[in-house]
């Protein structure tokens, strides 16, 4: 056995006096199912089991893995996520700062130009036609092409006239 299976029973013995040791067959269905956990996840599984579970009974393997879950841990080299619409960010910080001179379709013009425009001239011709619009919008903000969006929009509302 596992020191996560000798944990997990030894706590489920104690949670639930009744239980009996398992077949060989089931300690390695547990094992299989603990291995991806730490210690600490199996005892606040088993605690979230005895607070929600009033059958008397220690779980089968299928009914306490519901119970276990692994806290999800950001990667710290995975890029902040964008506003799903840039065009309702650019705007609303604009009229947060007090400098919004434009309705919202000029909004629209400008960070298609950015992402059409822009990132065109910025990327590999060939990389391009490759790229989605969220690629796209990716790279304008990494790159920056965003940082003069006060004459990207100018220059569209001129245009649009």
């Amino acid at each position: 056995m596992s020191q996560k299976s000798d944990y997990f029973f030894v706590t489920i013995k104690q949670v639930f006096p009744n239980f009996a040791k398992p077949s060989d067959l089931d300690v390695e269905i547990w094992e299989e199912v603990l291995e991806p956990y730490s210690v600490e996840i199996i005892r606040k599984g088993i605690k979230s089991y005895r607070k929600n579970v009033d059958s008397g009974f220690a779980p089968t393997p299928a009914k306490f893995r519901e119970y276990l879950y692994a806290p999800v841990v950001k990667d710290k080299k995975q890029p902040p996520e964008l506003p799903l619409s840039p065009e309702s960010y650019l705007m609303e910080t604009d009229i947060k700062a007090g400098r919004c001179r434009h309705f919202f379709p000029t909004y629209v013009r400008a960070v298609a130009y950015v992402l059409d425009v822009k990132v065109r001239e910025a990327v590999d011709p060939e990389d391009f036609p490759k790229m989605s619009r969220v690629a796209r919008y990716r790279y304008a903000v990494d790159n920056g092409l965003f940082a003069d969006f006060e004459q990207t929009l100018d220059h569209v509302y001129k245009a649009g006239r």
